[in-house]
């Protein structure tokens, strides 16, 4: 209260009114108790551990596995926060508008007395200052609210997770870490978060006990082996030439399977290749055989209706043109080892040459 009282004191004073809109947007802000965030000064200082907001008390044994719900405390919070923002932002901009219009009709009034601007501002910066405290007042709103929806944001991600990464919130939220750093700070020393800690060397909230084994890095399952995707995708290819009765039709499968196990084996030994494998192997092969099934499946129907032969009749026409993409899809992976080749062969013949080793009778050896 003293401190809102020096305040308004200075206010009303006229000379000192600017020092008393500066604290007025000072307290507003609630900035006054706030430093340089912890996780940066443990940053500077190597520290290996984490460093606790607030108290931790680890929960009864009897909650364990337990969601974490929201407590009535914490709506509570937060609907305060909201509320004293909207509050704010009403006064504010109450303030703002009719002590502007004031200044506004005053300062034109007192042109007049112009160019004397040591009495025209005298005039005018009584109502000037209440129309600036006016805009402290909305703008500290606006920051409430702002932080209000914001903080049901982090809520909700957290959801009854009993630990969570801030790199993740920040991705949800869509805001840098520095600031999820900074905000998580404030729910906890605001009591919205009522227990936990911030672990700043994992980069963590933890709000539990249990959350402390869920911090730790967890190793990463070991990848498929790639030998058993490529067998799924020759094992379908033989699936779908079982299901195809057409003769000349299931060649053209064979071949597609005998072309597609080469391009498999290229890759498994020259896996930069993958990204120029990626299209075929994402959308031709998957579409081509998804035709093919669904030839077999029009055959099933063993009737000749007229859709049925005309969808068939232009998947047997365009198999020519696949196999032939197929084949030239192989042969583009070559592309460059045939080009090192034809090199190796020109500098080998050069070499022969030089040596008087390219003719006819070539190189003879003496025992």
């Amino acid at each position: 209260m003293a401190y809102w009282a020096i305040a308004a004191v200075l206010l009303f004073t006229g000379v000192a009114a600017p020092v008393a809109i500066l604290m007025i947007v000072l307290k507003l802000m609630g900035r006054g108790k706030r430093g340089r965030h912890p996780y940066y000064t443990q940053r500077d200082q190597a520290a290996p551990v984490g460093a606790r907001t607030t108290t931790f008390q680890e929960e009864p044994s009897t909650s364990k596995g337990k969601g974490r719900k929201k407590s009535k405390a914490q709506q509570d919070l937060l609907s305060k926060l909201a509320k004293d923002g909207k509050r704010l932002t009403q006064v504010g901009g109450a303030l703002a508008i009719c002590f502007g219009m004031i200044t506004l009709i005053n300062g034109v009034e007192n042109l007049w007395m112009l160019p004397d601007i040591s009495w025209y501002l005298s005039g005018i910066l009584v109502p000037l200052c209440f129309a600036c405290g006016g805009l402290g007042c909305l703008w500290a709103g606006v920051r409430k609210n702002k932080e209000a929806r914001r903080y049901r944001n982090y809520l909700a991600v957290i959801g009854t997770r009993q630990s969570i990464a801030i790199s993740t919130l920040a991705s949800a939220s869509g805001l840098p870490p520095r600031r999820v750093r900074d905000d998580l700070a404030d729910m906890l020393g605001e009591g919205i978060l009522p227990q936990g800690f911030l672990d700043y060397g994992g980069d963590r909230l933890v709000l539990s006990a249990d959350g402390l084994s869920d911090s730790q890095p967890k190793e990463e399952a070991p990848s498929q082996p790639l030998h058993q995707e490529e067998n799924a995708i020759l094992t379908e290819i033989r699936a779908v030439n079982e299901a195809v009765d057409n003769e000349k039709l299931s060649a053209q499968i064979d071949r597609i399977g005998v072309i597609t196990a080469k391009i498999l084996d290229y890759q498994k030994s020259h896996p930069e290749s993958s990204p120029q494998l990626h299209s075929f192997l994402s959308y031709y092969l998957p579409t081509t055989l998804k035709i093919l099934r669904a030839y077999g499946q029009l055959e099933d129907q063993e009737i000749s209706g007229e859709n049925i032969a005309a969808a068939m009749e232009r998947i047997e026409g365009m198999m020519d043109k696949v196999v032939d993409g197929f084949e030239k899809q192989l042969d583009l992976l070559f592309q460059g080892d045939a080009m090192d080749i034809t090199a190796d062969v020109e500098v080998l013949e050069r070499m022969l040459a030089k040596d008087g080793l390219s003719g006819q009778e070539g190189m003879t050896l003496g025992l």
